[in-house]
């Protein structure tokens, strides 16, 4: 493994290893429809959210997503995503087919509301009845009413009886009011029912009040949408309401939810280091807000940060610095910067030393031991700076110890093996595994240049353990160290395939083997790297 500019790195990823191992980058939406093909239908669903919130027009990612979500708003909204970018596509209707057949009990289950039905005759009540008997007084009253619950009666209390002297006997008239009491209760119970189901009942061109475009939306939100957005699961999130944003492109609080959705997501993905993938994000905030004063900030952050890198990658040391200093001044906890900055200082101050520039060299050295003060490298740099700025100095650098005169490693290409010796006796004897066809490892002679615990390639995004540097081809440093682990999600590459020519330039090592080398070798151990051991061994 090449390294484009080293930066050393605190401690390794501490995040389980992905079951997958791609032998190099793969395209998000095949991974993920591999993920789909697999069965692995919740990594599949995580990996279509980041695709289509990455690319929201991809009709494809759209269609596979609503195949493998695990809920029904969730793959509606998907598909009807999906229906808005071409309601030609071929696979629409197999897409529909398949979602009624995951959802079948759901969707049969859905309650649909009626018109209300139309109200009966009213049933003709009587007003007038036989004056109960004294016996009959302790008992209440029933009386017909008209109900839309059949066999039901209303009741009312008859009063207590009085006593003898002040009776009074009850009058037809005095009944029929009671009648006609039940009659205004009765109506009442009507009108308010009927108000209740107003929206419902309405005949066609009958009109009603106007909800606004917030009440709209919180009517119609989803509970997937809450629970999404409870979570933090801002991929879904977007993929839903992008869903209710075509039945609804004017509402200004769907807009004001997915600008939220589209900033956080973004925001997650810087912190995770993908800038790349998270600026795309920031601009699909800014397009729905283009007020959106945290959006705006975060894309030209990112911006700016990405300038750094590409100059960082093409080994434009001051510019890279420029760049990532101006990130570095406005957030100093910005992902990588600080990693990122430490290298650039580090290779500066190394190609200026190697263009005599010891001065500005050692500027450079020092603002690197500024940032990573508990990295030794940059304090040899200077104090081979400083040896060589003494006055009456004949070497270039300081002598190596007479311990590392003695010291050999030989790696041989054809058996994929490293022998090491000590006084011309070996003490070693590894398996490695050195450059893929087409980026072969370097046949020659060659020495440790630098030891760095934990290197970082940028190129790759890739951390480089017990990282031992031996030449530069370019603007590339090749070197000798364990296998190299994906940053954020600790998965580590090549693991298994040790003897064979697998890596993009490097000398890879098992993990102990590595860690052994780095303890025993010095910068300054000779590296000699041949086509075959036994044909070196035989000379």
């Amino acid at each position: 493994m090449s390294r484009h500019n080293l930066t050393p790195a605190s401690k390794l990823m501490s995040q389980p290893p992905d079951p997958t191992r791609p032998a190099s980058p793969v395209d998000p939406f095949q991974y993920a429809v591999h993920l789909a093909k697999a069965g692995r239908k919740l990594e599949a669903r995580d990996a279509l959210r980041r695709v289509v919130a990455a690319q929201p027009v991809n009709q494809a990612a759209w269609l596979w997503l609503s195949a493998v979500a695990p809920d029904l708003a969730e793959a509606e909204a998907a598909l009807t995503q999906a229906r808005s970018i071409n309601p030609l596509h071929p696979s629409l209707a197999q897409a529909e087919q398949w979602l009624a057949k995951r959802f079948a009990t759901q969707l049969s289950n859905r309650v649909t509301i009626l018109p209300a039905p139309a109200p009966t005759k009213p049933t003709k009540i009587a007003t007038t009845q036989p004056m109960p008997s004294l016996t009959q007084a302790h008992k209440p009253a029933t009386l017909p009413v008209e109900d839309s619950r059949p066999h039901q009666a209303a009741t009312l209390p008859m009063p207590s009886p009085q006593p003898p002297a002040e009776t009074r006997p009850s009058t037809p008239l005095s009944q029929t009011w009671h009648v006609v009491a039940l009659i205004v209760v009765a109506v009442a119970a009507t009108i308010g029912l009927s108000v209740l189901f107003l929206g419902l009942t309405l005949p066609v061109g009958a009109t009603a009040p106007e909800p606004t475009p917030v009440d709209s939306f919180l009517r119609e939100r989803p509970a997937a949408l809450d629970e999404a957005w409870a979570s933090r699961d801002w991929s879904r999130a977007i993929a839903i309401l992008e869903g209710l944003r075509q039945t609804q492109p004017d509402s200004a609080a769907l807009k004001e939810q997915l600008t939220h959705a589209y900033l956080q997501q973004g925001i997650a993905l810087r912190h995770k280091g993908f800038i790349e993938e998270a600026r795309p994000m920031f601009e699909q905030a800014l397009r729905l807000n283009p007020s959106q004063l945290r959006a705006w900030q975060e894309d030209r952050l990112a911006e700016t940060y990405l300038q750094g890198v590409k100059h960082y990658q093409a080994g434009e040391w001051q510019k890279a610095i420029e760049s990532l200093e101006a990130v570095r001044a406005e957030d100093g906890a910005y992902v990588h910067v600080k990693d990122l900055l430490y290298s650039a200082y580090y290779n500066h101050g190394l190609a200026l030393q190697g263009a005599n520039k010891m001065k500005q060299a050692r500027d450079a050295l020092e603002m690197a031991i500024a940032l990573r003060p508990d990295l030794p490298e940059p304090r040899r740099k200077i104090a081979e700076i400083e040896f060589a700025l003494a006055p009456q100095t004949a070497p270039a650098k300081p002598i190596p110890p007479a311990s590392v005169k003695d010291r050999l490693i030989v790696v041989g290409i054809a058996e994929q093996r490293m022998w090491v010796f000590d006084k011309n006796k070996q003490v070693f004897d590894f398996v490695v595994s050195t450059g893929e066809p087409g980026r072969d490892t370097a046949i020659g002679e060659f020495e440790i240049l630098d030891k760095i615990d934990v290197a970082y390639a940028a190129t790759w995004n890739l951390d480089m353990p017990y990282w031992m540097g031996i030449y530069w081809a370019g603007t590339l440093e090749n070197g000798i160290h364990s296998l190299p682990i994906v940053r954020h999600t600790g998965y580590k590459l090549w693991d298994g395939y040790l003897g064979q020519r697998v890596s993009y330039g490097c000398v890879i090592l098992g993990d102990e083997d590595a860690a052994t080398l780095y303890e025993w070798a010095e910068v300054g151990t000779k590296v000699k790297i041949v086509w075959s051991l036994a044909d070196w061994a035989g000379k």
